[in-house]
C-alpha cells in the first residue's frame, strides 16, 4: 500500500473520530463557504452541503437520518473504503480524485467544528490530489486575460518540504519561457484553488509564494 492510499484511509479515520464525538448542536454547524474559481468548482468539487449533517450525509449516501443513523452509516462507509483498498487499491486518477475528495471534506468538517487537522495525516493525500488539480491550471490560466500565459508551478509535500511537482504550464501558441511562478505546499494549493483560504493569508503563514502578473491572477490577488 503506497503513502497516498494510507493517507486516504487516515483521513477516513480522522473523519470518523470527529463525527463520533459530535454533540447535538454540532450537526447544525455551518460549513465555511467556498469562493472557488468556477472552472475548479464545477469540474471537481462537491462540497457536501452547507452544514455538518449534510456533509456526513454526503459521505455516507444516507439522507434524512438522525445523528445515530448517520454515525452508523459513516462507520459503514469507512469500512467499505478500507475493504475496497484491501481488495483492489485505487490508483492513478481514481486515487487522486478520492484523495482530493477526502482532503477537502476532512478539512471542511474540522474547520466547522473548530478543530485542527493534523497536517501529517493529509500530506500524502494532498500531494496525490494536487497531481490531479494541477491538470486544471491551464484552464484557469485562460481566465487571466493573457492569450500566451506561461507559469511555473512548484508544489511541495509540506511547508518548506521537498518538491513533488515542478511543471511549466503554457497556454496558447508562442508562450514564452515562464516569467511567473507559484510555489506552495500541497494542502495550501488545494485550499487556495478551492477558495477555502486566501492567498495573502497563506503567504503570511509561509505556505504560498508567487511572482508575476499571471501568478497574481491565478492566486486571486
Amino acid at each position: 500500500m503506497d503513502d497516498a492510499t494510507r493517507a486516504l484511509l487516515r483521513l477516513w479515520d480522522v473523519t470518523d473520530d470527529a463525527v463520533a464525538g459530535l454533540h447535538d448542536a454540532d450537526w447544525a454547524r455551518s460549513l465555511a463557504p467556498s469562493g472557488a474559481p468556477a472552472a475548479v468548482a464545477s469540474a471537481m468539487l462537491d462540497t457536501g452541503g452547507t452544514d455538518v449533517a449534510s456533509l456526513v450525509a454526503h459521505l455516507t449516501g444516507v439522507h434524512y437520518a438522525g445523528p445515530d443513523r448517520l454515525r452508523e452509516a459513516l462507520a459503514a462507509a469507512h469500512e467499505r473504503a478500507e475493504r475496497s483498498v484491501l481488495t483492489c487499491a485505487p490508483s492513478g486518477r481514481v486515487l487522486q480524485a478520492q484523495c482530493l475528495d477526502m482532503c477537502l471534506h476532512a478539512h471542511d468538517l474540522y474547520e466547522a467544528l473548530g478543530l485542527e487537522l493534523d497536517p501529517d495525516a493529509a500530506a500524502p493525500a494532498a500531494v496525490a490530489a494536487c497531481r490531479l488539480v494541477s491538470g486544471f491550471v491551464p484552464r484557469l490560466l485562460l481566465h487571466t486575460g493573457d492569450p500566451t500565459a506561461c507559469l511555473r508551478l512548484v508544489v511541495r509535500d509540506g511547508p518548506d518540504g521537498a518538491v513533488v511537482i515542478d511543471r511549466v504550464v503554457r497556454v496558447g501558441e508562442g508562450a514564452a519561457a515562464a516569467t511567473a511562478e507559484v510555489d506552495a505546499d500541497a494542502e495550501a494549493f488545494l485550499l487556495l484553488l478551492t477558495g477555502r483560504r486566501g492567498a495573502r493569508e497563506l503567504a503570511e503563514a509561509g505556505r504560498v509564494l508567487w511572482r508575476g502578473r499571471t501568478a497574481e491572477s491565478l492566486v486571486g490577488v
